[in-house]
């Protein structure tokens, strides 16, 4: 997998900024692009034909992190989603909000599992800007 960074290295995502991470695995690319809203954070993961797919939306209260999801009629966004707002909201106590819209035309059930990999890796790469942010 190739993963190219739109941003320079070190650069931090501070309060309004944006940083963007793409990865990509043979007819497969993923983008994520993070912006820091306040001390909250809106995610947009996209592949293919982007669009709208999912949203999760998730916080933390008290130490313990709650996500919820909805999703468009018809698309299977959702996991992706729900999962990286959790995990990025009980991470970084924040506010998170997730858009995950991927489309691929006859995709395979391989490729939907590398879709997976490659949005939990990007997730991944983000955690680290993120924490040389704090």
């Amino acid at each position: 997998m190739a993963t190219r960074a739109s941003d320079r290295a070190g650069v931090r995502l501070t309060a309004n900024s944006e940083v963007c991470r793409e990865i990509t695995k043979g007819r497969l690319t993923l983008k994520l692009t993070a912006r820091r809203i306040g001390n909250d954070l809106l995610i947009v993961i996209t592949g293919g034909e982007a669009h709208i797919g999912a949203v999760g939306a998730g916080n933390t209260c008290s130490g313990l992190a709650s996500s919820s999801v909805i999703t468009m009629p018809g698309h299977r966004d959702d996991r992706i989603a729900k999962d990286a707002a959790e995990l990025l909201a009980k991470k970084f106590d924040c506010n998170c909000a997730v858009v995950v819209g991927v489309h691929y035309d006859e995709i395979t059930p391989q490729e939907i599992k590398d879709v997976m990999i490659m949005s939990n890796s990007l997730i991944s790469e983000m955690e680290v800007v993120l924490r040389t942010a704090e």
